[in-house]
């Protein structure tokens, strides 16, 4: 990704599944119930979190990226599966809330590799997250970097991390009562 005076600008990498995403899509009905929530896909690409979300009944799902072909395509797939009318799509970049904000959870697959965006990507979250919401994010590497946690309470966050088989889950929330399923 490279920078534009305005955050993150779009790099192509929203084209193709990434694994640690694919990975949180098919484990995500197993680690929260997205039931009756507003959630958001950040740096949706094709969209294949937020489409979980809404087949799990999620109430209202934002698809947000800074790549208006992603977004395209993501809009696509959710036309595709009669899910439009509780879907929205929006042109993103990080350090700026998410329109339609706050969101109840917000889902981000393989979003972590960056760490000169991991303070911009912090200020979107928390400028974007319900008061007792929650964010995970999948990342495929054991360990995540250590500098996310002091960011994650520079802007009043807590940050959990869990590791399952082949990627680590990074949970944000506003309050530090939640708890992923086991």
């Amino acid at each position: 990704r490279r920078r534009d005076g305005r955050g993150v600008s779009d790099d192509g990498t929203g084209g193709y599944p990434w694994p640690a995403g694919e990975r949180l899509t098919r484990d995500l009905a197993a680690i929260v119930s997205c039931a009756g929530l507003t959630v958001c896909d950040l740096g949706c690409g094709r969209g294949a979190l937020g489409c979980a979300a809404l087949a799990s009944g999620a109430r209202r799902v934002a698809f947000a990226d800074v790549n208006p072909d992603a977004l395209a395509t993501a809009e696509a797939i959710v036309a595709d599966r009669g899910w439009s009318a509780r879907a929205s799509f929006h042109r993103h970049r990080w350090d700026e809330p998410i329109p339609l904000a706050p969101y109840d959870l917000i889902l981000g697959g393989d979003i972590l590799y960056r760490p000169d965006f991991f303070s911009e990507l912090m200020s979107t979250i928390a400028a974007s997250l319900a008061a007792d919401g929650r964010c995970l994010l999948s990342d495929p590497r054991k360990r995540l970097d250590p500098e996310l946690a002091g960011l994650a309470s520079a802007h009043g966050l807590a940050l959990r991390t869990k590791r399952r088989s082949d990627h680590t889950i990074a949970w944000l929330t506003v309050d530090s009562g939640h708890r992923l399923n086991d």
